[in-house]
C-alpha cells in the first residue's frame, strides 16, 4: 500500500508520497544563494551533493514562513531537490480510491493531485510533477 508523508504550510495540511522522498535531514546548514528567488531557501550538502533547498511556503504563496528544522530530500527522479515545510507531520497510508478530486484550479496553482480526508484533517496530496513544471515557467 503506498503512503503519505504529511507536513503543513501555514494552517493547511499537505502530503508527499513516500515513494518521491530519498530521506529526510535533520536540521541542516542552509547555506544562502546569492540573488536566488524568494522561494528558494538555500542549498545544503547531503551525503556530498549540493541539493537547492526550496520553501515550499513561499512557491505555494503562502505568508506563514515558519519553518520545521528538519528538510525534505526528494528522490532522484525529481532531480535532486529538497524542501522545506512548516511543520513535518506523520506517515499514513493512501488509498488512491479514497482520493478526493479538486477543481482544476486547484490543481494547477496549488499543485494539489486530490484531498486525503484524514480523521479530522483534509490534506492536500502535493502534485509534484505539476510544482516541479511551475518552476521551469519561472
Amino acid at each position: 500500500m503506498e503512503q503519505v508523508l504529511t507536513f503543513r504550510l501555514g494552517a493547511e495540511h499537505y502530503g508527499l508520497e513516500i515513494a518521491h522522498l530519498q530521506e529526510i535531514v535533520e536540521s541542516p546548514p542552509i547555506y544562502q544563494v546569492p540573488r536566488g528567488a524568494d522561494w528558494l531557501l538555500g542549498a545544503i550538502n547531503v551525503h556530498g551533493s549540493i541539493l537547492p533547498v526550496l520553501d515550499l511556503a513561499a512557491l505555494l504563496g503562502f505568508d506563514n514562513r515558519e519553518r520545521d528544522p528538519r528538510v525534505i530530500v526528494l528522490s532522484r527522479e525529481f532531480g535532486r531537490l529538497a524542501l522545506a515545510v512548516a511543520a513535518l507531520g506523520k506517515i499514513v497510508p493512501l488509498d488512491p480510491d479514497a482520493l478526493l478530486p479538486v477543481q482544476q484550479q486547484e490543481q494547477q496553482t496549488a499543485c494539489i493531485r486530490g484531498v486525503l480526508n484524514l480523521e479530522a484533517d483534509m490534506v492536500n496530496l502535493l502534485d509534484m510533477e505539476r510544482l516541479l513544471g511551475s518552476l521551469e515557467k519561472i
